[in-house]
């Protein structure tokens, strides 16, 4: 059976496993993300080096931040690894690795993921976003994957939950300010009670102040909610999937879809137009599968689909 070897690379940590052909995880295990992009590929080869002592790989799938092309393996952005801006990744990891190499976007692989052993196996019309330092996105419409004409499709944290033209900082209206943890809780909780850092403080902390009655607290996951709400709102008119499917670390929390479906449904209520539907009717909002494996199965995903697209 083939075995692949599949790297995940986020601007703190880089995870990887070995998956076989089916999509299993034989084995994984995670590293801290250098700033420096000499430093990230050599980590990479020697991760290749330290398991080809065990295993023979068929090639290598990486799941990436920024503007991927798959067809060429260029990246157009990086996401926060500033090296990896405008870099022919694809010719570069080939040669280093001395594999077939292939990579797709990060949130794009939660959703290969989600297609191939998860939530949407059956679904033609589904979106997912990832919701943590800023928002990420995925779309999934016709049974395809939607990446548009610059590889942009699916930036939903460009999106604004607030009007733009109505506030003076105006990088805070997009959907990666209002409803992602950094900005949309850490932020906006640590700026209303004058903590000079938002390292002093975690989302969890202040869901954990929330619930002892911290009203600053209560007030900040409120308008978090109301953000998420909005946004999802919007995403369904537009694109009408069936699913919306969520991930990041937050998908942890039991809370999550309940509150999120309570804050569409009060919108909904307020449309006279649409008041006697309910966000059940409208599309599933669900929690993503797979987790912190998503990435290193739905790279996997795509490398085979690759693979078979140049047969």
């Amino acid at each position: 059976m083939a075995t692949y070897i599949s790297f995940d690379i986020g601007g703190t940590d880089i995870k990887f496993g070995v998956l076989n052909e089916q999509g299993k995880v034989l084995e994984q295990g995670k590293v801290k993300t250098e700033t420096c992009g000499e430093k990230i590929i050599a980590t990479l080869v020697d991760i290749k080096e330290q398991w080809s002592k065990k295993y023979t790989f068929d090639g290598a799938a990486f799941s990436l931040p920024g503007f991927v092309d798959v067809n060429t393996g260029y990246l157009k952005t990086g996401g926060a690894i500033d090296d990896f801006y405008g870099f022919q990744f694809k010719d570069e990891l080939t040669k280093k690795l001395s594999l077939p190499v292939e990579l797709e976007n990060d949130v794009n692989c939660v959703a290969l993921a989600e297609k191939w052993l998860g939530k949407a196996q059956h679904v033609e019309n589904f979106i997912c976003i990832t919701i943590g330092t800023g928002i990420g996105g995925a779309i999934y419409i016709n049974n395809q994957m939607v990446r548009g004409h610059g590889f942009m499709a699916g930036e939903f944290g460009y999106m604004f939950t607030k009007n733009v033209f109505d506030i003076e900082d105006k990088a805070t209206a997009s959907m990666s300010f209002t409803a992602s943890v950094r900005e949309g809780l850490r932020r906006r909780y640590s700026k209303l009670k004058n903590i000079n850092s938002i390292d002093n403080i975690s989302g969890k902390d202040i869901f954990e102040l929330a619930s002892t009655g911290d009203e600053v607290a209560i007030k900040v996951i409120d308008d978090f909610y109301n953000n998420i709400a909005i946004g999802l709102y919007n995403l369904t008119f537009i694109l009408n999937p069936e699913k919306i499917i969520i991930g990041g670390a937050i998908s942890s929390r039991e809370d999550l879809i309940f509150n999120i479906e309570e804050k569409f449904n009060q919108i909904i209520k307020s449309q006279s137009s649409i008041n006697e539907f309910n966000v059940k009717e409208l599309v599933s909002i669900e929690k993503s599968t797979f987790n912190n494996d998503s990435g290193l199965i739905g790279a996997v995903y795509h490398f085979l689909t690759m693979k078979n697209k140049f047969k």
